[in-house]
């Protein structure tokens, strides 16, 4: 889950919401940076990266220590492995391409982890992209190295618009996002500078950079959830009756 905290209440927009948003940066990419090759797989693993958040978002959880609901960065790592490991294999079902980008964006997150859980998964999803490599007879990581770049881009570039407050100021931004997008040089036009974004206002995000083949709008779906209410009826009851509404935003 990816929550925002105001002054009285909490924001709540699921992963999978936000898989969809990266989903829709990807198809408005320029078609200069996206490979005609495994075109529908790449497509098909980024709108569904984070579908192993379904399950866990459908009932958030509180976090004690911080009082505060669990998002997904400090969400129990054992708990996310457990999904992490399960949404692998349901993209695998339908397609063992995706799947395979999907365990290299997961796996890139645990690559110098120092916890045995996540030690454990880098070491599985790593035996598992050799198999699926034998398997759909991939000689070389090369280009998909180069695919993958293409997920995390469209990735953090979902995260900035669901994770930052619409219309925020540069200076108050997420920290992740203030000094530009880790890796996005090679899709900045001038190809040495990181590619960055701001809030123009609640409704507009401008990049630095042309990423896009023209203006779009995204659709943000997320739940207000009043804090007096979580206090007075528990965060699952009050997260399950009240509705979705979405924030619209125009992207150029």
């Amino acid at each position: 889950m990816i929550t925002r905290e105001t002054k009285d209440s909490f924001i709540f927009i699921t992963q999978h919401e936000h898989a969809t948003i990266s989903g829709e940066f990807f198809v408005n990419l320029k078609k200069e940076f996206i490979p005609t090759e495994h075109f529908e797989s790449l497509k098909f693993a980024i709108y569904q990266h984070d579908r192993a958040w379904i399950i866990p978002d459908s009932e958030p959880i509180w976090n004690d220590k911080l009082q505060k609901p669990y998002d997904f960065i400090a969400y129990p790592e054992n708990i996310k492995l457990h999904f992490y490991k399960l949404g692998i294999e349901q993209v695998d079902q339908a397609n063992s391409y995706a799947a395979l980008l999907c365990s290299m964006h997961y796996s890139s997150f645990f690559a110098h982890s120092e916890t045995e859980y996540g030690k454990s998964f880098y070491e599985r999803e790593t035996l598992r992209q050799k198999h699926l490599m034998q398997r759909l007879r991939i000689q070389t990581s090369t280009f998909l190295n180069y695919q993958l770049k293409i997920l995390q881009l469209c990735d953090d570039l979902s995260l900035y618009a669901c994770m930052n407050n619409p219309g925020v100021d540069k200076k108050n931004e997420h920290p992740l996002f203030k000094d530009g997008f880790n890796n996005s040089e090679f899709f900045h036009d001038n190809g040495e500078q990181r590619v960055t974004a701001n809030y123009q206002d609640k409704h507009i995000i401008k990049f630095n950079s042309r990423l896009f083949e023209k203006p779009f709008e995204i659709k943000i779906t997320f739940k207000k959830i009043l804090k007096d209410n979580i206090q007075n009826e528990g965060l699952l009851a009050a997260f399950t009756k009240q509705p979705w509404f979405y924030h619209t935003v125009k992207i150029i």
